[in-house]
């Protein structure tokens, strides 16, 4: 696979070339925007790395250029921006994924596995011709139970027919999409001695005639090793409400809801202060707090949220150790806790006057393209479930919600989800990155596009969140217009590469 970064820091670009050569991928590097531009008009891309502050052209104009000329290609963009307005941009530009710098070296990397995999019905698939076999998640061709053996490129090149199945590459073509552009080019002799190489190790094990030669054009699969293919998915058109009217609406049907979470919090405090603390109520405290961090930060509530996440970091750090928990110590915690959860009130009580003036969106935002799938949400949070019912279902969604995991399976059978959103943290003992990582070990399932919502966005989490094959995720509290432009972004690029297929 290819891939072009286009960034002038030498730094960055020296350690991601690195990388990104060691795990196979043929990139060519451009230190600015046009330069950027002439490299994709000359080759085809798997993904493009994009700064977004690049000189003579900006990543974000670079990108808007490549959608007007209806070029898929999947983009990340490279940021040192971290506010939502500075995301939002560049999603809307039309990228599929952004990095806020300084990344995580591993973390990008997984990131970058987990966007061309969603980009692609094939990219970390296990492919099959015959009784070859290629997994492109450990780099290995298999013949039987036999593991072939072969070099970095030639490797690249069986990946390029099994990707390609009905194609014939001429040398030139294998040139083009297995050499950067910055490399030594080879002449036709080191293309055909990598064939010839192929062909014995095939040879070897038995599989001697997959490639075949087309006299006067080049090299192609033998017809006898050919796989079929695949379903499709179908996005049509729907009607989609105001975001400021559906904030309202969610706000007056799950009020209750939260006013029980903070009323919850109260009860606890006054289980410490007459010395009756128990474990049960204490992660139910825990629970509830996590809770109104997402819930809050989706109305607005910025405050609330930062206050909700105070009171929970509270929660889980100063209760490790409950054998000397005496009444003068539980009281001593109480107080601390109190004035936290009576701000909380305090402002949740003054932020939901305002609640009718939180459409504050842009006129250009209230409105998105339609579609119509149907999405699996998983998360025990009543409240974030009915939120992505209301937000969701005005665009043509088919809104499946789900609060018990362990119902997963046979859901998930009997809806068969075009997307699946998944809850990280679930306190019925089924966790998120645990249903993520069964899906993609299920050979019916593990095409499946899962996005995470979590309110953990550490390094570590995340890691473990694409490690376990998560394409995507949205922190706690949800930014709906985040939401609507991951979910029809991925949905519309999956549509686009099916048609082409």
């Amino acid at each position: 696979m290819r891939i072009l970064l286009v960034d002038d820091d030498e730094t960055i670009v020296k350690v991601l070339t690195n990388v990104l050569q060691k795990q196979n991928y043929v990139v060519d590097v451009a230190s600015d925007g046009e330069t950027g531009w002439e490299y994709i008009e000359s080759f085809q891309y798997d993904l493009v790395l994009l700064d977004v502050m690049l000189p003579k052209l900006d990543g974000i104009s670079f990108c808007r250029r490549l959608r007007e000329i209806k070029n898929p290609v999947l983009v990340m963009l490279l940021t040192a921006c971290d506010t939502t307005n500075d995301k939002l941009m560049g999603l809307d530009s039309g990228a599929d994924d952004y990095v806020v710098k300084p990344f995580n070296v591993e973390e990008l990397a997984a990131r970058i596995r987990a966007l061309i995999r969603r980009g692609s019905t094939s990219s970390s698939v296990v492919l099959m011709c015959g009784e070859l076999r290629l997994d492109p998640n450990l780099h290995e061709v298999t013949y039987g139970s036999q593991l072939l053996k072969f070099s970095r490129k030639e490797y690249l090149l069986v990946e390029l027919f099994f990707r390609n199945q009905k194609r014939i590459y001429s040398c030139g073509d294998i040139v083009n999409h297995l050499w950067a552009f910055d490399d030594e080019l080879p002449n036709e002799s080191t293309v055909r001695s990598h064939i010839k190489n192929i062909r014995r190790e095939l040879k070897a094990v038995g599989a001697g005639d997959f490639l075949e030669t087309v006299y006067g054009q080049g090299y192609r699969i033998n017809s006898a090793f050919l796989s079929t293919k695949n379903d499709q998915l179908v996005v049509n058109s729907a009607k989609q409400e105001t975001l400021d009217n559906s904030i309202v609406q969610i706000w007056q049907q799950t009020k209750n809801l939260t006013f029980e979470r903070l009323t919850a919090l109260e009860q606890f405090i006054s289980t410490l202060v007459v010395g009756l603390f128990d474990e049960i109520s204490h992660q139910k405290a825990i629970q509830n707090a996590h809770k109104l961090v997402g819930s809050l930060g989706m109305f607005g509530f910025e405050q609330g949220s930062n206050l909700a996440r105070q009171i929970e970091i509270f929660l889980e750090s100063d209760f490790k150790s409950p054998s000397h928990f005496t009444v003068v110590y539980q009281q001593k915690i109480a107080q601390k806790l109190e004035p936290l959860v009576i701000a909380l009130r305090q402002e949740i009580e003054g932020s939901a006057k305002e609640i009718i003036n939180l459409s504050n969106i842009d006129e250009e935002f209230k409105l998105f393209n339609p579609i119509n799938a149907t999405i699996l949400a998983v998360d025990d949070d009543p409240q974030i479930l009915m939120t992505l019912r209301i937000l969701l279902e005005p665009l043509g969604v088919q809104l499946t919600c789900l609060e018990n995991p362990e119902n997963f399976w046979e859901t998930l059978r009997l809806t068969y989800p075009d997307f699946l959103i998944l809850d990280i943290n679930m306190p019925s003992g089924t966790e998120g990155l645990d249903l993520c990582w069964d899906i993609r070990q299920n050979r019916d399932w593990n095409w499946l596009p899962i996005l995470f919502l979590t309110s953990c966005a550490d390094a570590e989490t995340l890691q473990k969140a694409f490690t376990n094959g998560a394409d995507d995720y949205l922190t706690k509290p949800i930014v709906p217009k985040e939401l609507f432009t991951r979910i029809v972004n991925r949905l519309q690029r999956i549509q686009t590469l099916r048609n082409k297929t």
